[in-house]
């Protein structure tokens, strides 16, 4: 029969010793985890209770893994950038029978056509009723009082402005941004016989006015609109390079008309808004602040007020606005 201490005691502190020379090794060894050596004890009350025996001061697995997680967010911040487009793999293209659908749905998905590979958006929810007000080709010497008329109005706009004339007036592309304005990209150049020489010589043209934008406001507009429209410009290769490269187009489905001559009559721009509104939820509308337009600035507030009595919300174009896109631009 054996003598001494309680069978169950000396088993508990063999264990222990078991444990001290299993860490011992492992430190010299150069181990770093903390071993952990389960055993039951039972208390007065017959429970089992769970205990551990560690290394102190050793990081767990969870540890490494929220410093880790902290390095990641900040290189992440580091590396973005305001509104950057993205660039992306495109998707396997339409088959050559594909009917031509030339929009994309609210649920965000894209347009078909043959050879077209576009991928699915992601688009907010929107008002019953909303107008997106946008203005081309400048800066300008009237955009200062566009900007008062937006700033009377309590409301904001989206200016795709060329790099041409954001080079002879930054100080107005500033002024736009911080006053709560979207800015959008409407080439460098704007120039027909450089811009449409293929799809590749339009993203060029695209890049350098992004690189001007974002020297001057910090951001790189991911929403773009083609001079002219993409009507009778773009075929399948723009949308598909443009696409990939993480941008959206946007055509419109009002226009004012105010480049249908050198001067239109501000009147005249007004009725054309109110015979092109009726019967759309969505509006996308198209003006110039280009130097000249001296009556889309005066037909300005009138627009708007007109915008307001039907009942419409205004808003900014972002990637979350599913564009508006003219049929033309589809072919192969």
């Amino acid at each position: 029969m054996l003598t001494g201490k309680p069978l169950g005691k000396r088993i508990k502190k063999t264990s222990i010793a078991i444990i001290m020379v299993i860490t011992l090794i492992l430190e010299l060894s150069g181990c770093t985890r903390s071993p952990l050596v389960w055993f039951q004890d039972k208390g007065k009350n017959g429970v089992s209770a769970v205990q551990s025996v560690g290394v102190q001061g050793s990081r767990s697995d969870e540890e490494n893994k929220k410093e880790q997680d902290k390095k990641d967010t900040v290189k992440q911040e580091e590396t973005a950038s305001d509104d950057a487009p993205v660039p992306m793999n495109p998707p396997q293209p339409d088959p050559p029978q594909t009917p031509i659908r030339p929009f994309y749905e609210l649920s965000g998905t894209p347009p078909m056509a043959p050879g077209l590979a576009m991928r699915n958006r992601v688009f907010s929810e929107e008002p019953s009723k909303v107008v997106y007000l946008t203005l081309d080709d400048g800066p300008s010497p009237n955009t200062p009082q566009i900007l008062q008329i937006l700033k009377n109005e309590s409301i904001h706009a989206t200016f795709f402005v060329i790099g041409r004339q954001v080079e002879k007036y930054p100080e107005y592309l500033k002024q736009e941004k911080a006053e709560g304005n979207a800015i959008g990209n409407h080439t460098y150049s704007h120039n027909y016989a450089e811009i449409y020489q293929s799809p590749q010589a339009y993203l060029a043209n695209i890049k350098k006015n992004e690189d001007l934008i974002y020297s001057l406001v910090g951001i790189r507009p991911p929403i773009i609109r083609a001079p002219g429209g993409t009507q009778g410009h773009f075929h399948v290769s723009y949308y598909n390079t443009l696409d990939a490269a993480g941008y959206l187009v946007y055509d419109w489905n009002v226009s004012t008309g105010d480049a249908a001559a050198a001067v239109v009559p501000t009147d005249q721009l007004v009725r054309n808004v109110m015979s092109q509104v009726p019967g759309k939820d969505r509006v996308i509308m198209l003006m110039h602040d280009a130097p000249g337009k001296t009556t889309t600035v005066e037909a300005l507030p009138r627009i708007i007020q007109y915008l307001k009595k039907e009942g419409y919300t205004f808003g900014i174009l972002r990637p979350e606005v599913a564009p508006i896109l003219f049929p033309g631009g589809f072919r192969s």
